[in-house]
């Protein structure tokens, strides 16, 4: 769910005027993580960047900038007489109608698509060992994905790896929408891989190759929330995600492509610092121009080890809420009081997304309800454990606050998708549908019956 940006050429132009009015976050901006800087004498180490560039919609002009970006950092770090051979950069290219069917790309220095033909200089059988895939895959199909890292990892092992999930996002709702691709024949919905389906397509790769992913990031909207999170958090050190939208220009791929080219021994933290100072400095220079319309954008790093400690904070919290509000000592006023509050203004085309500020709504509660102080404190300092943020927001507006994680919490049933409004898992499951149910967060945590009984279906019950 991007928004359209900006174009660069125009954010190129007024650069210098664009940067007197914006404010940019002070949390750890330029060393996000704290690393040290260059270290000439490390050793170059193998990468493979695995990029799952699902444009078969409204994205598919953005998926061949991107290409091109990933390109231009190649060339740029050759031009500096860097060795290109220890950076293999492996994309599976799917848009509308730019391109026809599905295909493996080896990014390098030159440009693989041209879009006025439609040509497409592709890789699949150099990658696969044989033809190119006869028709078009379904990028919503965890098949898809499963089979798109085996065949990287099988074409170039590596040292480290990261995969790149680009498309639209719709937090736990799921991401990767394939438009040309039917769901299910029940409600005749386009396919998109569900939070389930990216954990389960990732597991099973990671078990079927015997890798180990470093970083799983989502070039997409919404997807830093605790359910994603913990969806991945055995499968990966660290997840790169962001809170709120993602303009259409996604991540910057320049700088982090020819800095990891130039520099491969690099450890995963200054990677991950590369990459997100690149996309906060990327949309400073338009920050006067509304930020494809949110008040801010910011890109977290959440260390997948310490996921469990929020989950299980968070179901410590569900419990001691859900006890306030049958004793009367809570009220949904104050819970939605909490919320409001913290919500970095999560809002595209009109509608707004139950997805606010895990920390701060945590902080908001310990302070407006007593009876739940000590667990919603924890849960504030588990999320600021795990989780780092920088972003930018824009001058003369409400300040965007994060502490760069979301959670669901709807204060009714009907509050977005009508998906919601399913009661148990068997209803889902009638219409096709397991959302929220499939999650292993949900599973194991007491979230879902706090927030689907004791807040909202209690409430419409009443």
């Amino acid at each position: 769910m991007r928004r359209r940006f900006v174009s660069v050429a125009l954010a190129g132009l007024l650069l210098a005027s664009a940067f007197a009015a914006i404010s940019v976050s002070t949390l750890g901006k330029g060393d996000l993580l704290g690393n040290d800087r260059p270290n000439e004498d490390e050793e170059p180490l193998e990468w493979t960047i695995m990029v799952y560039l699902a444009g078969d919609n409204n994205l598919q002009f953005e998926t061949v900038s991107d290409l091109a970006e990933m390109e231009a950092g190649m060339a740029a770090a050759m031009a500096a007489g860097a060795d290109p051979d220890y950076v293999n950069v492996i994309a599976l290219v799917d848009t509308f109608d730019l391109t026809v069917n599905t295909h493996y790309l080896i990014v390098e220095d030159q440009g693989k698509i041209n879009v006025e033909t439609g040509e497409i200089a592709c890789d699949c059988a150099e990658v696969l060992g044989g033809e190119c895939p006869e028709s078009e895959l379904n990028m919503g199909d965890p098949a898809t994905l499963q089979a798109f890292i085996e065949n990287s990892v099988a074409y170039a092992p590596a040292d480290r790896y990261m995969l790149i999930l680009w498309d639209h996002g719709g937090g736990w709702y799921g991401a990767c929408w394939d438009d040309t691709s039917v769901r299910t024949e029940i409600d005749g919905r386009i396919d998109r891989l569900t939070v389930d389906e990216i954990g389960n397509a990732i597991g099973a790769a990671v078990e079927s190759t015997g890798v180990h992913l470093d970083v799983i990031g989502f070039d997409a909207c919404l997807m830093a929330m605790i359910e994603v999170a913990y969806e991945v958090r055995d499968l990966a050190d660290y997840m790169m995600a962001s809170v709120t939208g993602i303009p259409f220009g996604g991540w910057a791929y320049i700088p982090f492509i020819e800095e990891l080219v130039k520099r491969p021994g690099m450890s995963v933290e200054e990677l991950m610092d590369i990459i997100v100072d690149g996309y906060v400095d990327y949309y400073s220079i338009c920050a006067g121009y509304g930020l494809g319309g949110w008040i801010g954008v910011g890109l977290s790093v959440i260390e997948l080890s310490l996921v469990d400690a929020i989950a299980n904070a968070v179901d410590a919290l569900s419990y001691g809420l859900g006890d306030g509000l049958e004793s009367g000592e809570i009220s949904r006023g104050t819970i939605a009081t909490a919320i409001k509050s913290s919500t970095p203004g999560i809002q595209m085309s009109g509608e707004q997304f139950a997805f606010p500020d895990l920390g701060i709504a945590a902080s908001r509660l310990a302070d407006l309800c007593p009876g739940v102080k000590t667990e919603a404190e924890a849960v504030a300092s588990a999320v600021a454990a795990a989780v780092t943020c920088d972003w930018v927001s824009q001058q003369n507006t409400e300040v965007f606050t994060t502490t760069g994680m979301t959670i669901y919490l709807p204060v009714a049933y009907y509050y977005t998708y009508v998906d919601y409004s399913y009661e148990t898992a068997e209803d889902a499951a009638d219409f096709g549908e397991f959302i929220y149910y499939g999650l292993d967060f949900v599973i194991d945590t007491n979230w879902d019956e706090f927030i689907l009984e004791d807040l909202c279906f209690a409430y419409v019950a009443e």
